[in-house]
C-alpha cells in the first residue's frame, strides 16, 4: 500500500482555480463581448489557467 501523498494541492486550490476560470469566462463573455465571445479566447483562457494550476502546482511541490 502506498503512502498518503501529503504534497497533493487542496480541495481549496481547485475550488480557487475554478473560481478564477469561471469569473475570467463569464466576465470576458458578458461584460467584454456582449454574449457573443470568439472561441479561441476560450481556447486560450483554459490553457491559461492550466498554466497557472500548474505553476502553483510545481510551486507547492517545491
Amino acid at each position: 500500500m502506498e503512502p498518503i501523498n501529503t504534497k497533493k494541492p487542496s480541495i481549496g486550490l481547485f475550488l480557487l482555480m475554478s473560481a478564477v476560470y469561471f469569473g475570467a469566462y463569464f466576465g470576458l463573455k458578458y461584460l467584454v463581448f456582449g454574449g457573443a465571445m470568439p472561441w479561441y479566447y476560450n481556447v486560450a483562457l483554459i490553457i491559461g489557467c492550466l498554466l497557472l494550476a500548474l505553476a502553483l502546482k510545481n510551486r507547492f511541490q517545491n
